[in-house]
């Protein structure tokens, strides 16, 4: 949850960021999906079969992420969102 700790010690540290409401809703949707992959991934490793099916899963949900952040490092797609939210 590469983005979701850094967004959270970055509001830890500076309060809340300073986002457009899309900027804003982009970085809720990339911790939920984060945290989405993380429950897959938990539940995959207590399962004693079918692994395939959670692949799939973790997959398409990689694949959201990946569009959400670009692939961006975590301080540098903020620097993004914050870019976009002023225009």
């Amino acid at each position: 949850m590469i983005y979701a700790n850094y967004f959270s010690s970055v509001t830890k540290d500076n309060g809340q960021p300073n986002l457009s409401a899309d900027q804003f809703r982009r970085m809720m949707n990339i911790v939920y999906i984060e945290g989405v992959i993380s429950g897959i991934k938990r539940i995959k490793e207590k399962e004693t079969g079918q692994y395939f099916k959670y692949d799939v899963l973790i997959f398409k949900h990689d694949a959201v992420l990946t569009e959400l952040t670009g692939n961006l490092k975590p301080g540098m797609l903020l620097r993004e969102m914050y870019r976009l939210s002023k225009n």
